[in-house]
C-alpha cells in the first residue's frame, strides 16, 4: 500500500502584483475602519458596565488581524517578498514610534493610524513567514508550547511597561484600542504574530481552517473574560494555542517523541528567558526610589521621638 504523501495537493502559483495590490489595499482600509470606529467610540470609563464593554474592541482587533492575515496568506506571497515586507513594515513602525508628531489633533490621529497600519502589517507577514517553516503537527505543538513559556515570561517580567515610551519593545503592547487604567483593551503584536503563524500553519498542513481560526477566537475571548473577571492582564496565548490545537484535533496527530520534546523545548525557553532576566537585574539594577523629604522628616521626628520615650523610660 502506498504511503499516503502530507501535501497531495502543490499549492497554487502566487497571486499577481493587481491582486496583491488590491489585497493589501483592502486591508489597508479594513485597519483605518476599524481604527475610525473606534476613534467615534466614547471613551470608556472607570465603572462595571464600560469594563464589560472592553470586550467587544478587543475582540473586534483580534477579529480585525485574523482578517488581514486571511488576506495576505491568501495572495501566497513568496518567502523574499514575505521576508521584505516584514523587514519594511518594521522599520516603518520603529520610525513611527521613535517620532513622536507635533501638536494638533489631525496630525495626532494620523500618526496613531500610521502606527497602528504598521505594527499590524509587521506582525502578520512575520507570523505568515515563520508559518512557512512548519512542517509537522510536531512543529506546531512546539511552537505554541514555545509562545506560552514566552507569554508567560513577558507579562510576569512585564516588559513593555518596564521601558520608556518611545523604546521599540513598547511596539509589544500597542495603544489601540484604548483600554481602562492599567487593563489593556488591544492584542499584544506577540498575539496577532502567532494568530497569523497559526493561520498559515493551519493552511499548509491542511487542517480545517475555520475550526481553527473559531479554536483561535474562543481562547481569546476566554482569556479576554478572565482579564475583565480579575482586573489583571491574563496570558492569551496559551488559551489561544490551546483553541487552535482543539481546532486541528481530528487532523492533528503527534507521536509521543514529538510531544516529549516540545514541553523539553519550552521548559528550556523558559528557564533561559528566567536566567536572562536575572542577569540582567544584576548588572543593571533597579535603583531603589529616595523617598520625598517631607517623608524623611516624619521618621526623623519618629526616631526622636522614639528615643525621648526610651531615655525617660529608663530614668
Amino acid at each position: 500500500m502506498p504511503a499516503v504523501r502530507e501535501r497531495p495537493f502543490p499549492d497554487p502559483p502566487p497571486a499577481c502584483a493587481a491582486e496583491i495590490s488590491g489585497r493589501a489595499a483592502l486591508a489597508l482600509a479594513l485597519i483605518a475602519l476599524a481604527f475610525a470606529l473606534c476613534a467615534l467610540r466614547e471613551p470608556p470609563g472607570e465603572n462595571a458596565g464600560a469594563l464589560e464593554g472592553l470586550m467587544l474592541p478587543r475582540m473586534g482587533a483580534f477579529v480585525l488581524a485574523a482578517l488581514v492575515a486571511g488576506l495576505i496568506q491568501g495572495a501566497r506571497l513568496k518567502n523574499l517578498v514575505l521576508l521584505a515586507g516584514a523587514l519594511l513594515a518594521t522599520l516603518s513602525a520603529f520610525i513611527l514610534q521613535t517620532d513622536p508628531p507635533g501638536d494638533g489633533a489631525a496630525l495626532r490621529l494620523a500618526h496613531d493610524l500610521g502606527l497602528l497600519e504598521t505594527s499590524l502589517l509587521a506582525a502578520v507577514l512575520w507570523g505568515t513567514w515563520l508559518g512557512r517553516g512548519l512542517s509537522g503537527p510536531g512543529h506546531l505543538l512546539a511552537v505554541v508550547l514555545c509562545a506560552s513559556a514566552g507569554d508567560a515570561w513577558i507579562n510576569l517580567s512585564q516588559v513593555p511597561q518596564s521601558v520608556g515610551e518611545t523604546h521599540p519593545l513598547r511596539l509589544l503592547r500597542l495603544g489601540w484600542p484604548p483600554g481602562v487604567g492599567a487593563l489593556g483593551a488591544a492584542p499584544s503584536l506577540l498575539d496577532m504574530l502567532f494568530l497569523s503563524l497559526y493561520l498559515e500553519a493551519a493552511r499548509r498542513l491542511r487542517f480545517h481552517m475555520l475550526s481553527v481560526v473559531l479554536g483561535a477566537l474562543a481562547g481569546y475571548a476566554a482569556a479576554s473574560l478572565l482579564s475583565l473577571a480579575t482586573l489583571r492582564v491574563m496570558l492569551a496565548l496559551p488559551l489561544v494555542g490551546l483553541g487552535v490545537l482543539l481546532g486541528a484535533w481530528p487532523e492533528f496527530r503527534c507521536t509521543g517523541k514529538e510531544v516529549l520534546l516540545a514541553f523539553a523545548l519550552a521548559v528550556a525557553l523558559f528557564l533561559a528567558l528566567k536566567g536572562f532576566g536575572y542577569l540582567r537585574q544584576q548588572l543593571h539594577p533597579e535603583p531603589v526610589p529616595r523617598p520625598p523629604p517631607f517623608q524623611l522628616k516624619l521618621v526623623a521626628q519618629a526616631r526622636e521621638n522614639s528615643s525621648a520615650w526610651s531615655v525617660e523610660r529608663r530614668e
